[in-house]
């Protein structure tokens, strides 16, 4: 069980650091002044830099004499917005709470079970972090590849104090695309003589709904969005092209190909109808944040020694999407929701401007982290 003045030193630090970090948002890969702080705050302890190569975000090893490791992550950066880059998604209250559980853990280092990897993510906004410290040889430079690693995100939706432990998809895989009608661009005047790409873009969106409504299981949740269609302006009757983005999201990987399948049909036979030239591009972005089974046993019982087991609860998935989820492709990986939410109140959501996160949040996110490395 947790050391009781250990772990109210660690809380009432990640609190500290919390607020400290709320003052200096910084936007994706851009992150200088917190990792900065993060090294700052981590040479306090008896653990080893990893350098990956990367200029923002850290790894640090804690070697506790262990044969096998568990990784903690948290990402590091803000929300970038009109104003500026704001901590409207809470990443500053992660990253405190796990410069908060390393300050618990490294105090326990000869009671550990395990060694630990700390990882301070950057580029959480844009899915881009994970990718680069996988692609920069994370696991490779650690000391140990890690057996599982484990990751926490606030939820303003479940009260402050609750922890949420889910089994199966929890956040979606991702994909945007851009479609391109290319026409033939002339006089208003004279429609016969050109080829108008807007109609084709507008038959489009129009048509993209079907693929929800009648391509796709409807016990299957899933998202197909068109975020902008850009084309001509107020001098240019007919426009050469019209240009469209957007993103699908969902949770089974089988309903994500199918959605795929059916853009590219639909873009494609719209194109040919109008008699336009259609340029396709998909990216898949993120899969899908997927708890694994062999996971939630151990979760469930960290998430009641650093709680109480009346405040582990599971709640509904949710389509937003998480580059956490690189990560378990590679170590068996598993993420939490830890509550937010003010008891009693209406909460903003994720990147919300009145978004804020319950000042009580590090209590219950410091132990969840600490009790995942204790938990065998």
């Amino acid at each position: 069980m947790f050391d009781k003045e250990l772990i109210k030193q660690s809380v009432d630090l990640a609190e500290k650091h919390r607020k400290v970090l709320h003052e200096m948002p910084e936007k994706a890969l851009s992150e200088f002044k917190t990792t900065e702080y993060i090294k700052n705050a981590c040479s306090d302890y008896p653990v080893e830099l990893i350098d990956i190569g990367m200029e923002t975000g850290a790894v640090y090893w804690l070697d506790a004499g262990r044969a096998e490791t568990v990784a903690l992550r948290a990402d590091i950066d803000a929300l970038p917005t009109e104003d500026g880059p704001r901590h409207l998604c809470g990443h500053d209250a992660h990253t405190a709470s796990l410069l908060g559980a390393m300050h618990y853990l490294c105090g326990a280092k000869a009671n550990l079970p395990y060694n630990v990897l700390f990882v301070f993510q950057p580029a959480e906004e844009g899915t881009r972090g994970a990718e680069a410290m996988l692609k920069h040889g994370l696991f490779d430079k650690a000391p140990q590849k890690p057996v599982r690693m484990f990751g926490i995100h606030n939820r303003p939706e479940v009260d402050c104090g609750d922890v949420v432990v889910h089994k199966g998809p929890l956040m979606s895989e991702k994909s945007i695309y851009t479609i391109t009608y290319t026409g033939v661009t002339g006089h208003g005047s004279t429609p016969h003589k050109c080829i108008d790409p807007i109609v084709a873009a507008a038959t489009f969106v129009m048509s993209l709904q079907t693929v929800m409504s009648k391509n796709v299981d409807p016990f299957e949740p899933v998202i197909c969005t068109v975020n902008s269609l850009v084309a001509g302006g107020p001098d240019i009757p007919v426009p050469r092209d019209a240009v469209i983005t957007g993103y699908f999201r969902s949770f089974d990987h089988d309903t994500h190909v199918r959605m795929d399948k059916r853009l590219r049909g639909l873009a494609e036979n719209i194109a040919a109808a109008y008699e336009c030239k259609c340029g396709i591009e998909v990216i898949d972005v993120v899969p899908a944040v997927d708890n694994p089974e062999e996971l939630c046993d151990i979760a469930h019982r960290a998430a009641e020694m650093a709680a109480g087991s009346e405040h582990v609860v599971d709640v509904d998935p949710c389509l937003a999407s998480e580059d956490f989820a690189l990560y378990g492709e590679v170590v068996p990986s598993f993420f939490y929701w830890v509550g937010s939410g003010t008891p009693g109140k209406k909460c903003a959501p994720w990147h919300d401007h009145e978004f804020c996160v319950d000042p009580h949040y590090t209590e219950t996110a410091v132990p969840v982290l600490c009790a995942s490395v204790l938990t065998e």
